[in-house]
């Protein structure tokens, strides 16, 4: 059996010293929404107590789907690096960025230069999508993180992505291997605000319903939701899990994750899941099981 840990959107606080010339974009206005509220939704304690479980619960694989920072100021890179070095090596912890770690266009590419060891292939390859093989799992990282105007937070995973995961993911079900796809933004039709939105999330549908995966992670939406895409041969589960950080005083789904355990093989998959998060009297227990595949 392997078994995979998923979490999403920390948000990491506080926010760092910044300068006025920073805020001359984009991040003036989340910068007030941060002030305003969502420094009291984001709890950096309850976040130390879901990474210690998360640490205890020894996962083979840590899968962590982006929106690590909040303004994408340069300052918030290097301790969101600290953050999944907390979580184990960078061997084990898999990372892709979310749009706020792309929030203006001059720092679309800092997720990949100072988070580059939880991003690059197992093969050594670097870039979109990358490939990590744990056991009988191959994570497969995309990202969708493109600077957008104010107000929006749309993704888009884009046409070179694209090509690309198709005969990537063909090569991972030859090799035999359960294959799970991070993305940040949702891929199935499930509602999500238009200014939020996959923008390309039509086109990964039909190829994911040509090619198949067995497991699609995502975050974003700061909600627990479980959906499913059409599959070559069966249809594909897509599952979101909520802020990692949302603590008692937020408006969202208290903070959880979801451990995966994957067992069987290619044919006859077993994967069952669990849900860990914050309950009512403030400690991280279990709080769901379910069934994948």
């Amino acid at each position: 059996m392997t078994v995979l840990a998923h979490l999403s959107d920390p948000h990491l606080g506080p926010l760092p010293r910044f300068t006025a010339l920073e805020m001359m974009s984009k991040r003036g206005l989340g910068a007030i929404n941060w002030y305003r509220r969502r420094r009291r939704w984001h709890d950096m304690a309850v976040l130390d107590q879901i990474v210690a479980d998360v640490v205890d619960e020894e996962p083979d694989a840590i899968a962590v789907t982006g929106d690590l920072t909040n303004l994408g100021l340069e300052a918030e890179f290097l301790p969101a690096a600290a953050f999944l070095g907390r979580l184990g090596p960078a061997a084990k912890v898999a990372a892709i960025p979310g749009n706020h770690d792309a929030y203006v266009r001059r720092i679309v590419g800092a997720p990949s230069r100072v988070w580059s060891s939880h991003m690059g292939c197992d093969d050594g390859g670097a870039g979109f999508p990358y490939v990590r093989r744990h056991g009988l799992i191959a994570l497969v990282g995309l990202s969708s993180a493109v600077a957008t105007a104010p107000l929006a937070a749309t993704g888009e995973v884009g046409p070179a992505q694209r090509a690309a995961l198709g005969p990537l993911l063909r090569r991972l079900k030859a090799e035999g291997l359960f294959r799970v796809v991070m993305v940040h933004h949702p891929v199935a039709e499930d509602g999500t605000p238009w200014l939020r939105r996959l923008r390309d999330a039509p086109e990964l549908r039909a190829l994911l319903a040509a090619e198949g995966a067995e497991l699609v992670l995502h975050g974003h939406n700061h909600e627990p939701a479980r959906h499913a895409v059409a599959g070559p041969e069966r249809p594909i589960p897509v599952i979101a899990v909520p802020s990692c950080s949302a603590g008692p005083t937020s408006h969202e789904p208290p903070a959880a994750y979801n451990l995966y355990e994957v067992s069987g093989g290619p044919g006859a998959w077993i994967c069952e899941g669990v849900t860990r998060g914050l309950t009512p009297d403030g400690t991280i227990a279990e709080t769901d099981r379910f069934q994948v595949t």
